[in-house]
């Protein structure tokens, strides 16, 4: 298991609009569709990050990498079904997450926002209880451990938000370390119909002022966040396209 990230710099709009040209159609449509600048370079990186980890994971050519999405619309690598990824981003970062079962991973950044009806509205009783701390600073962040742990759980499983977000619930004992055939979860489980579900969890505090947590089945998480520069990332594609 290998995780990336990738802090997002500006590009000029002459530069976007070719460096779109070294990508798929069907993405350079989507990210041209988009009326944020921000957007498009964030969905632009996003691609060129796991295009590259492909490459140099497989020894494949960039134009002999093909995507696809399940009936859910998560994205999977065709021809290479012991390949999973996934990508997230919000603000000033793409992570991403590869491996050979199934990943979830999702980052946010931590804004001041009305968390509470979201929790009541989208969140469990226990998960709600556990935000609730009567500390501002404290709340918020636990609002957003909650959150990105449920994206990342509902990313693993491939099947988005056909699965209701109170349908189960992020159970959370930073004093407890959880294992379970041979797998440390350190305290974070997934809890479904009153049973535990054999996924591993972890939350990364690497970024600050961002949440990011990780989500496998049955596999411990690596500890390391990989960092990419920007520039590096679009020098060594651009070479792969040129090859």
């Amino acid at each position: 298991m290998k995780i990336y990230a990738v802090k997002i710099l500006d590009i000029t709009e002459k530069k976007l609009h070719d460096l779109c040209l070294l990508i798929s159609l069907k993405k350079k449509y989507k990210i041209e569709k988009f009326l944020n600048k921000e957007d498009k370079i964030r969905t632009l990186i996003g691609e060129m990050l796991i295009r590259t980890i492909i490459v140099s994971k497989l020894s494949i050519l960039n134009k002999d990498i093909k995507f696809d999405i399940n009936r859910y619309g998560k994205p999977y690598l065709q021809e290479y079904s012991t390949i999973n990824f996934n990508i997230s981003h919000s603000k000033d970062f793409v992570v991403c997450v590869i491996d050979d079962k199934p990943i979830g991973i999702d980052i946010e950044k931590v804004n001041q926002i009305e968390y509470k009806d979201i929790a009541k509205n989208f969140f469990t009783t226990s998960e709600y209880n556990y935000i609730i701390k009567k500390n501002l600073d404290i709340e918020i962040n636990k609002f957003y451990e909650i959150w990105t742990l449920k994206e990342s759980y509902i990313k693993c499983c491939g099947k988005g938000l056909s699965i209701p977000l109170k349908s189960f619930s992020i159970n959370i004992n930073k004093n407890e370390e959880i294992k379970s055939e041979g797998i440390k979860t350190e305290g974070i489980k997934v809890i479904c119909n009153d049973e535990y579900n054999k996924f591993v969890l972890k939350m990364f505090d690497t970024v600050l002022g961002y949440k990011i947590a990780v989500c496998s089945v049955n596999k411990e998480i690596s500890n390391n966040i990989i960092m990419i520069d920007q520039n590096s990332l679009i020098n060594n594609y651009s070479k792969f396209d040129l090859e």
